[in-house]
């Protein structure tokens, strides 16, 4: 669907609310509606929600990505906010990992691995890493906010750092938290948890977040000016 310069891909399913996405790395817009709702309606929504679509694209422009990556040695690679050197240690014995030694990570894989499969080696390690992590800052929050998950887990998202199914009370985090600062991987899960008690990001929301992390705002800052 085109409305003006905004070319804008429409999907129709059995739902009964419409629902607006902008996409990264390029802020394209998406739209999920039910089946029988007009082009009209569709077009005067969007059209409502044309300044918030602007504003969100322009996030998206400002954001600092990281360069395609290769995963060989020498490469530059985050881990919880620190910069580390990547080291690929090709052998045929043992188990593939990855192993934090001074300023590098070393993953040891395969004498024939290419560049995709140390990716995922590195990843897993990622996952599990965060997992420990997370795990922490759910126990806390979950006794402080008297709260209580139904269960979460790492996911590979690209639009969001985290979500909450409310009515399920299932959180989900995104992996590439893994790369972030300790304080930025706290405020996700605080942020995520109190969706638990609010589910939109309401002035009560906003309440819970200043009476337990006063700055969150100046870490939601940080979170979004680091490297994607």
């Amino acid at each position: 669907m085109q409305i003006g310069q905004l070319n804008i891909n429409v999907d129709r399913k059995a739902i009964k609310n419409l629902h607006l996405s902008v996409y990264p790395p390029d802020g394209h817009v998406h739209v999920s509606a039910p089946v029988d709702m007009s082009d009209t309606l569709i077009k005067s929504y969007v059209l409502r929600k044309m300044a918030w679509i602007i504003a969100k694209r322009k996030e998206m422009n400002s954001y600092i990505r990281e360069e395609k990556r290769e995963y060989v040695s020498g490469e530059a690679h985050f881990y919880l906010g620190n910069l580390y050197r990547l080291k690929v240690v090709r052998t045929n014995t043992g188990s593939q990992h990855v192993v934090r030694d001074g300023d590098y990570l070393q993953i040891f894989v395969r004498d024939n691995a290419q560049s995709k499969h140390i990716e995922n080696v590195l990843h897993e390690w990622y996952r599990e890493e965060l997992k420990q992590v997370v795990e922490g800052y759910v126990k806390k929050w979950s006794e402080i906010l008297d709260v209580t998950p139904q269960g979460w887990e790492i996911r590979v998202m690209t639009s969001k750092w985290g979500s909450c199914t409310r009515k399920t009370k299932r959180l989900l985090f995104n992996l590439q938290l893994a790369k972030k600062p300790l304080v930025c991987i706290e405020y996700i899960v605080l942020h995520e948890m109190s969706h638990l008690i609010e589910p939109t990001h309401s002035s009560k929301f906003k309440l819970i977040l200043d009476r337990h992390l006063p700055n969150w705002e100046e870490i939601q800052k940080q979170l979004n000016e680091l490297p994607i």
